[in-house]
């Protein structure tokens, strides 16, 4: 007797054909038969989740955003001191733009449209980095105005790890991340900058 999967794990299974279908031939070129094909359902059991591959896309941004969020929360929780905590925050993006450069392209650039559920989605990522420069400000260690708007500019800032918008010759891994968390440090209200520190580069993951 077949065993019917929870509702979660259907919906998992297709946005986990959603990724690798997109990466593999590009969001254009998968079409919804793709799609149901890989993931082992039905068209209409797709209806059941997703309205249309627009709304799987969507739906698969909000879950790119959610993961780097989470990311980030995570690292700053793991680290010590709260200048520890901002250059942990910047070493989770810079991890995520590496490992997840290809699907990053895909569902942002090559995907023609950022939905409007993502951009509400995105604020999370704002949020995570918000609360860490107001959590450093109530303890006393930073000299931030505003971190809201800060955390807009510092966001910005790390779009810079994205390869194809860096310059050539691009700089290295290392100069980046040493800026980025001087950048983070300086926007806390830092003077000392991450002299001395050990740079972890983790690296590029292919297939």
């Amino acid at each position: 007797m077949t065993r019917t999967k929870p509702a979660e794990q259907r919906r998992a299974d297709l946005l986990a054909a959603g990724e690798e279908l997109f990466l593999a031939k590009g969001v254009a070129a998968t079409s919804l038969d793709d799609i149901t094909s890989r993931a082992g359902v039905s068209k209409g059991l797709f209806y059941l989740y997703f309205r249309s591959k627009d709304e799987l896309l969507a739906a698969m941004q909000d879950q790119f955003s959610v993961k780097l969020a989470d990311r980030i929360r995570a690292a700053t929780d793991l680290a010590g001191d709260w200048p520890g905590k901002l250059d942990a925050c910047v070493q989770a993006i810079f991890d995520s733009y590496q490992e997840s450069h290809d699907l990053h392209e895909v569902l942002f650039q090559h995907a023609g449209h950022v939905s409007a559920s993502h951009r509400s989605t995105h604020a999370l990522v704002l949020g995570a980095i918000s609360d860490l420069l107001a959590g450093g400000k109530a303890a006393g260690v930073f000299d931030v105005e505003d971190p809201e708007a800060t955390a807009v500019l510092c966001w910005a800032s790390t779009h810079g790890f994205d390869p194809g918008f860096q310059s050539e010759p691009a700089p290295a891994d290392r100069r980046l991340i040493r800026a980025a968390r001087q950048l983070f440090r300086r926007a806390a209200g830092l003077t000392a900058g991450p002299q001395g520190l050990r740079l972890r580069v983790s690296p590029v993951r292919s297939g």
